[in-house]
């Protein structure tokens, strides 16, 4: 009997250790994919970085479903600019992957545009600044990002959500009592070109000239390329429009402003270029805004009145195109709160 047990424990032993007891893969969260540093381009194939929730120590430390710090409670009830004043610190939520507005920057790479922009309001006040990390699941305004506000915003995580577009789609802003500040520029679609469509400038010369401009399946530059006229083809979201440039399966596309950025970082090897001087199709464009709790009267009018100064002196287009970005003023809004 003992012989032939051990025996089998030999046989066990001999085969490898992945016929052993199990073949269960361990579980893993799927990879997040973040644009990191341009450092150019090079030999062979480099992975981009990853996001992984698991092992991210900025995730980790506390930049979830809760305020990065503490507030003493004697401050919980008060207003936002009474509580930012005495901390002496105004906290954001903003998405942790969404470049060029913002994201967890690793090796003194840039924070996003809006966090430099959050950065500069407070130092004119000597306060620090403090982000939430959260995932507002959407690029077109916050129609889908029930969850976030109610994760963040709504249970006090923040003072101001960052990242949002005033898509005319603000259903959620009422139930959420929230309310858009005053929009600090405006973003949209804009024309790149390369190779035989360099002397294409506009959707009206693509069209005369029956040149076929490549745009997002399913957004509303495709429904407006359909309702005009305009010869197009689709790819899946941006940067497949951006590969197809790359690729030379098409030269003319309308992309999202914000993937300008993207693509500089992400595709150095891209020949295109934005067209000089490029004025998007007013159809096609949408204020961005910081998204405020409708209570809070006094921090909307601060904010509002900080976009206004730093629009007046160019602080927040010299910060836009530090990103590579197209820098658009914000559209006039007919709507003012009292």
């Amino acid at each position: 009997m003992y012989l032939k047990l051990a025996t089998l424990a030999l046989l066990l032993l001999s085969f490898p250790c992945s016929m052993s007891i199990a073949e269960e893969e361990a579980f893993e969260l799927e990879p997040v994919f973040i644009y990191g540093k341009n450092r150019g381009p090079k030999m062979g194939y480099t992975p981009p970085p990853i996001h992984d929730p698991l092992n991210d120590p900025l995730y980790l430390s506390g930049y979830k479903d809760f305020r990065p710090s503490g507030v003493p409670i004697e401050l919980r009830d008060v207003d936002a600019m009474t509580r930012i004043k005495k901390l002496g610190r105004i906290t954001a939520c903003a998405d942790a992957w969404f470049w060029p507005f913002s994201r967890t920057a690793r090796d003194n790479e840039a924070d996003g545009l809006e966090i430099e922009i959050l950065d500069t309001i407070a130092k004119k006040y000597d306060w620090d600044y403090e982000i939430m990390w959260i995932n507002m699941k959407t690029r077109f305004g916050p129609g889908a990002p029930g969850g976030a506000y109610d994760r963040s915003i709504n249970k006090g995580g923040c003072d101001i959500v960052l990242g949002l577009a005033i898509s005319g789609d603000d259903h959620h802003m009422a139930p959420n009592e929230l309310v858009f500040s005053q929009p600090f520029m405006s973003t949209g679609f804009v024309m790149v070109t390369q190779g035989v469509a360099k002397n294409i400038k506009t959707l009206e010369d693509a069209k005369a000239n029956n040149v076929k401009v490549g745009v997002p399946a399913y957004s509303p530059m495709a429904d407006y390329a359909e309702a005009n006229g305009v010869p197009y083809t689709t790819f899946f979201q941006n940067y497949r429009v951006i590969d197809a440039m790359v690729k030379g399966q098409i030269n003319a596309a309308m992309i999202w402003s914000g993937a300008i950025s993207q693509a500089k970082l992400d595709r150095p090897q891209a020949l295109f270029e934005m067209v000089k001087g490029y004025q998007p199709v007013a159809e096609m464009t949408w204020n961005s805004a910081w998204v405020i709790k409708q209570k809070e009267v006094d921090l909307e009018k601060f904010i509002n009145e900080s976009f206004a100064d730093m629009l007046k002196t160019g602080e927040i287009k010299r910060i836009v195109e530090r990103y590579g970005m197209p820098f658009y003023p914000p559209k006039k809004i007919n709507e003012d709160r009292e």
